[in-house]
């Protein structure tokens, strides 16, 4: 039983749960870049779309800073369910800041910028709904999670379509979005998680304060992580334009459905994960790390298989013959799908374990090489030097990662309370 008195699941409904609905989430997502096109004329909506998903994944982690994981993993209830909560509503605004600076200087048009302000909107939905996730699975109830993402991703879906549909304008569209996930939000999420802790948010300057500085490694890891992505496409953008960009994300969009497969079967294991190292029990830890990357490398030769024999006539499919030239993009990104999702579990790993410097320095190596390789990689390579970046970028960020893993293993301590951030 929960601290609640909330009956809790077991590992594996969670993970079903779990799973589940964070698929059909992601599926919805992916649906509306099927939808942009298909409402569409031509693919500049749809690379006005992919241009302002890259951004919002350069603010997501702002607006969470990188929280979750760690508040899953606090153990010894340092902080309470509502300093969380009084956490993310600063850090939701906060995060809006550098973004319009970053937006200000990057984008090629204001309408650019005004459609991605809008899309910003929704994110900071989505980010402030996960610490109500994080109250959640810490009580292992992460059917709430699954229902709430279920149901915000196919009401989104369906709003941004019917939008587009009757109106013609993407931004009225994202709006549309933003206002069904608030909703759902508000009138589910927060209840669920607040019969399981208190969600009433606490904000204390001091333990704001505390909060900003202890964890900012962590929050700088994971712009950096979200950064790689964006660059790349980012710097695609300017060398060939929004419709360019379009295609790709069309084509690439899908893959992420496979690190979303993989990242919400390892997800629920996170508490436990950080348990068996704050107990130092060594052998089970390891066994935890190791059957999750069996589970992704399963989950990717089934994402491989799938796209070389499915891939050309699905995608033809959704979008017709107009998309046949890129289909030869699907497999590459399926497999830097694999390599990035290997990469964010480490990281995870290394961030339960409070390595927070060298989850740092991988994330930020990992960025160093997407800024240098993009531009030379996309001349030579086209759209697949997208893909190649990110390959080479988490491949460097991964070695990197096992580094610092295999020390911190074979220097571990007596477990002490709340870990350290070196």
């Amino acid at each position: 039983m929960s601290a609640s008195g909330a009956k809790q699941l077991s590992v594996k409904q969670n993970m079903l749960w779990n799973s589940i609905g964070c698929l059909i989430y992601q599926a919805c997502q992916w649906a509306m870049t099927v939808a942009v096109v298909v409402f569409s004329s031509g693919y500049d909506n749809s690379g006005v779309l992919a241009f302002a998903m890259a951004v919002g994944n350069i603010y997501y982690p702002l607006a969470t800073y990188n929280m979750r994981t760690i508040q899953v993993s606090d153990v010894y209830d340092e902080y309470s369910s509502e300093e969380y909560v009084g956490f993310r509503i600063v850090t939701v605004i906060l995060g809006f800041i550098p973004m319009l600076v970053y937006l200000i200087a990057t984008a090629s048009s204001t309408a650019l910028v005004i459609s991605t302000v809008f899309w910003l909107l929704f994110k900071a939905d989505e980010s402030f709904c996960c610490v109500f996730y994080a109250i959640d699975q810490k009580a292992m109830r992460m059917d709430y999670i699954g229902i709430s993402q279920a149901v915000r991703g196919i009401c989104s879906v369906i709003a941004f379509s019917a939008a587009l549909a009757l109106c013609d304008n993407i931004n009225i569209a994202i709006i549309a979005v933003a206002l069904v996930c608030v909703s759902v939000t508000l009138l589910y999420d927060y209840r669920k998680a607040n019969a399981l802790a208190s969600a009433r948010p606490r904000i204390a300057c001091a333990r704001i304060l505390e909060l900003l500085k202890r964890y900012l490694p962590a929050v700088i890891t994971l712009v950096c992580y979200g950064a790689v992505v964006s660059v790349a496409r980012q710097q695609f953008e300017v060398l060939r334009g929004a419709g360019a960009l379009g295609m790709y994300a069309a084509v690439a969009t899908p893959t992420v459905l496979v690190q979303v497969a993989a990242s919400y079967l390892y997800n629920p294991l996170l508490g436990g994960i950080a348990q068996r190292w704050s107990d130092r029990d060594l052998a089970a830890f390891l066994r935890g790390i190791g059957s999750v990357f069996v589970a992704i490398l399963v989950v990717a030769a089934a994402g491989v298989l799938a796209s070389e024999l499915f891939g050309e006539p699905v995608l033809t499919f959704v979008y017709g013959e107009s998309i046949r030239g890129s289909v030869y993009l699907l497999t590459p990104a399926l497999i830097a799908t694999a390599v990035t999702t290997m990469f964010a579990f480490m990281f995870d790993v290394l961030i339960v374990m409070r390595s927070l410097r060298a989850a740092l320095v991988a994330n930020a190596s990992a960025l160093l090489i997407s800024i240098v390789a993009s531009r030379p990689m996309i001349e030579a390579l086209d759209a697949n030097g997208i893909t190649c970046t990110v390959i080479a970028a988490f491949g460097v960020g991964l070695v990197i990662c096992f580094g610092a893993f295999t020390w911190q293993v074979r220097n571990a301590r007596p477990a002490t309370v709340g870990g350290d951030a070196a």
